[in-house]
């Protein structure tokens, strides 16, 4: 029974996602977590061609950051990525190493559309993960992941 038990929590945790993440740290004390859904993503093609992400397949978009939490937060948060990249549910397809600073990108794929692209960036100073999920065309990829890493950058 205790076998089976353990079987059962070891399955679970390899199965874990980029949602499963973002849902268990955005309460960590001076978290700040945003998501902006299909209606405030259309709204924003009102205002800016290009902060509009509709016509390229995007539906939400969740940002957390953990820059403001405790270290044994943040500590967790990495080993969770760490986690993440190595359940190879999700594909590296960019590592930018400079100093201490490190930005990783990693996407979900359905065949030939993504599901899921994941940015990570980590330094000494800030800790900010963007969730960006929708049916996107793997032609729009870089595309997002170039403005969403330039949105990460202002936190």
């Amino acid at each position: 029974m205790v076998l089976l038990s353990a079987l059962v929590v070891s399955c679970s945790m390899l199965h874990r996602n980029a949602n499963d993440i973002i849902n268990d740290m955005r309460d960590a004390r001076h978290a700040q977590y945003v998501n902006v859904g299909s209606g405030l993503l259309g709204l924003g093609k009102l205002i800016s061609p290009t902060l509009s992400q509709a016509g390229l397949g995007v539906s939400s978009i969740q940002v957390l950051d953990l820059s403001n939490c405790n270290p044994g937060d943040r500590d967790k948060f990495r080993k969770r990525i760490q986690n993440l990249i190595s359940n190879r549910s999700y594909e590296e397809i960019v590592t930018k190493q400079a100093g201490y600073d490190t930005s990783t990108a990693l996407v979900r794929r359905d065949g030939q559309f993504v599901n899921e692209v994941v940015i990570v960036k980590a330094s000494e100073m800030k800790d900010v993960m963007l969730l960006i999920q929708g049916h996107i065309n793997v032609a729009n990829l870089e595309r997002i992941i170039n403005e969403a890493s330039k949105t990460s950058t202002e936190f």
